[in-house]
Parts: structure tokens; C-alpha cells; sequence
């Protein structure tokens, strides 16, 4: 056999592992055995966002996500008042426990003071309705109680407080005290999780606009409470990310995990 012939067979074996780790690898794309679903674009900055979920052949979430465009990231509101972007979810998905997103652009952060004060992002996922978050405003008389009753223990998120008063349409914000961002180091990206009326509403991972504009990847586990609202699949990872082949910012949950 000569060497080139040799060099040939070597060259054409590797290529076929090559597609075979491909096909079989996790990786970032999904996998042979799952299809994604596409919300509707909306606009976002200069550009575009929509969410995304994956699922598998039985049906079962692998994964929802909001995607950034490139563009999405500039000429975003400069000042106050924060704009918030709803985005469906896709019309044609299986249920789940979430209703819709809202991604809200804090142009000049919110408090606490010196830790949220970043141009950043809420994306909040969310577990109620449009028509239910409306009617969480002070014309409701027990707004003010509603919005900061605390859940019972088994439904609280572990290593988390809730802030001393709420915010009509989303209730109270509680927040991870063993975040980096509260512990001296400059707030990047962290999980929220919302309650109202004492129980849990939205999960919220934000993250400022230089992180995403880093093009970083980082993945944390959430922490979820015991005790679920609705019974379902609940993510129990969340991942942001640059996709340098689409030229997209992700922001995922991942790992879903059934609870009742």
C-alpha cells in the first residue's frame, strides 16, 4: 500500500468521526431527535428579539430562550422610563408553566444602589398572565400587601430575601444574597426570582449590556423553592451566551426537571 494511499484512508476515517462526534455530541445546537420552535420577532434597539423553544420527539422542553439580534443592543433608550419588550412565546409549543417573557432595558440599572445601578437587562419569564399582571397595580386596594407577602418557607427560593416593597406588574423581587454582586465584585449577571400574593410569579435572569456584549458564556444553577405554583417542568439552569454562528445573545433555561 503506498503512503499516499494510506495517508488517504487515515484522512477519510477521521472525517467520519468527525461526523459521527457531530451527530452524537450535546454540544450548543440541538440535538437529531429535537425540533425549535420560533416566536414572533419583535423589535428590539436597532434590531430584532424572539424566543425559542426546544423540544425533544416526545415532546418534553429541553430548553426556552430569548434571543437577542446583533442590533438588539444599540440605540436603546438612553433615560428613564425602562421600556419593556413583550415577546410570546411560540404559538405552536407544548404547555408550559410559562405564560409569555418580558424583557425590561434598565437604562440607568435600579436599586440597590452601587450593585444594580448598570445599564442592564430583565428578562423576566413569566409564570401568569398578561391580563393577571395588569390587574397587579394600587387600584387594587391590597395591592401593597399582596406585593410583599412572603411566601411560606417551602415555596421560597433557598439563600434568597425579598424586597421591602413591590412594583405593580410584577410584584416583589428577591434576590440571591450569595450573588457575587453582593459580595463586592461588579454585578455581570444573576437570577431573580418574582412573588406575588406569596407566590412565585417569574423567574428573571438579568445581565448587563457589557456582559452580553463580552460575548461571555456562563451557566448557574437556579435555585428553585420546594414547592411550585403550578405543577411542570422547571428549568433548573440558566445560560447566557454568544452564538458566534448565528451572531444571536442567548439567554436559556435549560434543564428542565418535573415538579408537582
Amino acid at each position: 500500500m503506498s503512503k499516499r494511499y494510506s495517508q488517504l484512508i487515515v484522512a477519510a476515517l477521521v472525517m467520519a468521526m468527525c461526523v459521527v462526534a457531530g451527530l452524537v455530541a450535546c454540544g450548543d445546537s440541538a440535538g437529531p431527535d429535537t425540533r425549535t420552535l420560533r416566536g414572533p420577532d419583535i423589535s428590539v434597539g436597532a434590531g430584532l428579539a424572539r424566543t425559542e423553544i426546544v423540544i425533544d420527539e416526545k415532546d418534553r422542553i429541553q430548553s426556552i430562550a430569548v434571543l437577542f439580534g446583533r442590533e438588539a443592543l444599540d440605540n436603546l433608550p438612553a433615560a428613564l422610563p425602562n421600556t419593556e419588550y413583550v415577546l410570546p412565546l411560540p404559538s405552536d409549543a407544548p404547555a408550559t408553566v410559562f405564560n409569555h417573557v418580558a424583557i425590561n432595558w434598565q437604562p440607568q440599572g435600579h436599586p440597590p444602589p452601587m450593585v444594580y445601578t448598570h445599564p442592564h437587562f430583565d428578562v423576566h419569564f413569566y409564570l401568569i398572565s398578561m391580563q393577571q399582571r395588569n390587574a397587579m397595580t394600587p387600584a387594587d386596594p391590597d395591592f401593597a400587601s399582596k406585593a410583599v407577602k412572603a411566601p411560606p418557607a417551602a415555596a421560597a427560593p433557598p439563600g434568597y430575601v425579598g424586597d421591602p416593597q413591590g412594583i405593580p406588574r410584577m410584584g416583589t423581587h428577591w434576590t440571591d444574597r450569595n450573588s457575587h454582586e453582593f459580595h463586592g465584585q461588579l454585578f455581570t449577571n444573576t437570577m431573580v426570582i418574582g412573588f406575588y400574593d406569596g407566590q412565585m410569579i417569574f423567574l428573571e435572569p438579568m445581565m448587563t449590556r457589557a456582559f452580553l456584549e463580552s460575548q461571555s458564556d456562563v451557566a448557574k444553577t437556579i435555585a428553585l423553592p420546594q414547592q411550585v405554583p403550578i405543577p411542570g417542568a422547571y428549568p433548573s439552569t440558566y445560560r447566557v451566551r454568544y452564538d458566534s454562528a448565528t451572531g444571536d445573545y442567548r439567554v436559556e433555561l435549560l434543564d428542565f426537571e418535573q415538579r408537582n
